[in-house]
């Protein structure tokens, strides 16, 4: 008798406790304005190629090419194009999981501004985007130079 109502005292909790999403999950449920780029078919062929160990390529809204380059449970990066990488990870703020979302935009292999925004579980903001541009200092270094 204690062993059958420790049993569904332990199977209550567990029902109750929800379990944890991983990036998969939230990537499959990411909004279109977040990354307009990728479909929903799109994301779902590209987590099934990296499941196949194959080429994690897809055609994206735009006519390109975009690559998932890593999955697991917690991350992903992908190469959405020639300029243009985004990274998604999960990160344990308190007690609530959020995304942290890092797009590095490329400009002419040497420079690159990087975004990063956190959102909750359901994809909404929770803090500004964070930026590091390497043309910052560029800017500075070619304005401070005499051009006469």
């Amino acid at each position: 008798m204690k062993k059958s109502l420790i049993l569904l005292i332990i199977s209550l909790f567990s029902c109750l406790i929800s379990p944890a999403q991983t990036i998969r999950e939230l990537f499959r449920s990411m909004p279109d304005t977040i990354a307009p780029y990728l479909s929903k078919n799109a994301k779902l062929d590209m987590m099934d190629f990296m499941d196949a160990n194959m080429k994690a390529a897809v055609n994206n809204e735009l006519g390109g090419e975009s690559q998932m380059l890593f999955l697991s449970d917690d991350s992903l990066a992908i190469k959405l194009s020639d300029a243009l990488m985004l990274e998604l990870s999960l990160e344990k703020v308190d007690t609530n999981m959020v995304i942290v979302m890092k797009r590095t935009y490329i400009i002419k292999e040497r420079h690159e501004e990087v975004l990063v925004n956190r959102f909750s579980s359901s994809w909404h903001p929770i803090s500004e985007s964070l930026i590091r541009s390497t043309l910052l200092g560029h800017d500075d270094e070619m304005f401070s130079k005499t051009h006469f």
